[in-house]
């Protein structure tokens, strides 16, 4: 019985934290380049170059990220997709060369993961899904050229709202982070 009730809090936790993280993509300004702070996190990450031209090309590599004899982990805006440093200096950005799950504290994974220390990113969350994220990375690269930044790791891509939240696709929010230090 302790058992379930600790699972149960797990669960809770997860989702309330998957509701705030709805609640801030949702009054989040569009189209507009930041600099922020990314918290330190653990992830779990499948080395896997991919081209995403549809929701459906998203199945197979998630499944790789589940294939843990944990319970369920794989959540609503934990699953993200990333450009290597060097792909993203050749603003080579229409195949990604990861799949990532961000784990939340209190998830209980056994398969390997990495640790991410806290850096600075710069953000730019669009309107729309994986599909429309080339031109986004041209924003942000042009963003870091012109303000003499240098790429410090690989980017961070996940959709905040999309079908696990709404079929408008007109409300789909997608947020790419990239790691960044001053020259």
């Amino acid at each position: 019985m302790l058992k379930k009730q600790q699972a149960l809090r797990r669960i809770e936790q997860k989702i309330d934290h998957r509701l705030n993280w709805l609640t801030g993509a949702e009054s989040a300004p569009l189209d507009v380049v930041s600099l922020i702070p990314l918290p330190a996190c653990r992830i779990v990450w499948v080395d896997d170059p991919l081209k995403i031209d549809g929701s459906a090309d998203m199945e197979a590599p998630i499944r790789k990220l589940d294939q843990s004899d944990a319970e369920a982990v794989v959540f609503l805006g934990k699953v993200g997709l990333g450009i290597s440093v060097e792909h993203l200096q050749k603003s080579e950005t229409a195949q990604y060369d990861g799949i990532f799950l961000i784990l939340d504290q209190e998830d209980i994974y056994t398969g390997e993961t990495l640790d991410l220390p806290e850096t600075l990113c710069v953000r730019l969350r669009f309107r729309g899904s994986h599909r429309e994220a080339p031109a986004q990375y041209q924003k942000l690269l042009a963003y870091i050229a012109e303000h003499k930044m240098q790429i410090a790791g690989f980017s961070r891509e996940v959709t905040l709202i999309d079908y696990g939240v709404t079929n408008d696709t007109e409300k789909f929010v997608t947020e790419i982070c990239i790691p960044v230090t001053y020259e």
